[in-house]
């Protein structure tokens, strides 16, 4: 692994992902391409904070131009959209058009370094993100491009350290994957979480004699 593309969804993924990579190619290229993030409000603040700590850091930031049409269109209902998939099938198409994207740029590009020869993704960071569907789908796209090898990462033990640094650095951190789908299916599981605390604190509740 000598020069490497990596696809970077988001600040403070890039952040893990990065610190754990220094030494272990030559040269590396974020990547931003994510189609999927909605709304565009939200895009923006994902793509500037990328932005703002590859800068800060001296790492190369390329974006790559979102085509929502790869994924969903932005302004279609999330409700239709969950009817249309399943959330299996939904996140492995978009892991698949996210690297296949990642590796075409790589193959249209070259680094100081010469040709690229690998691309990973920031994704095998989090442990909400399926890292066999990942990594599945990086070895498919790899056949497809050749020349090019995903390199398998498992980067989740770095995830609540990324986390945290992102949090104190004040770096923007959002609280669903990207998708209006995902968006629903987060704050479903939130709600959930309250009304399971508020349950518990219910029935923790000292009885009030009088």
């Amino acid at each position: 692994m000598k020069n490497l593309v990596l696809h970077t969804c988001c600040a403070p993924c890039l952040m893990g992902v990065y610190d754990a990579l220094i030494g272990e190619a030559d040269q590396i290229t974020a990547i931003f391409y994510n189609p999927n993030i909605a709304p565009e409000e939200e895009y923006n603040k994902r793509r500037d904070a990328c932005a703002a700590y590859a800068s800060k850091q001296g790492i190369t930031f390329v974006e790559v131009d979102p085509d929502p049409s790869d994924f969903l269109d932005n302004g279609q209902k999330a409700e239709e959209a969950q009817v249309r998939d399943t959330c299996q099938q939904r996140c492995f198409s978009c892991y698949l058009r996210r690297l296949d994207k990642t590796a075409q740029w790589a193959m249209d590009n070259v680094t100081k370094g010469g040709t690229y020869d690998s691309f990973a993704t920031t994704l095998s960071i989090s442990p909400w993100q399926n890292l066999e569907a990942i990594n599945r789908a990086g070895a498919q796209i790899a056949q497809i491009h050749s020349g090019l090898t995903f390199v398998q990462f498992d980067f989740r033990s770095y995830y609540r350290d990324a986390q945290n640094k992102a949090r104190i650095s004040g770096i923007y951190r959002q609280n669903y994957c990207g998708c209006l789908p995902s968006k629903v299916e987060a704050e479903a599981h939130r709600a959930a979480r309250r009304a399971a605390r508020s349950t518990n604190s219910h029935k923790q509740a000292p009885a009030n004699h009088k």
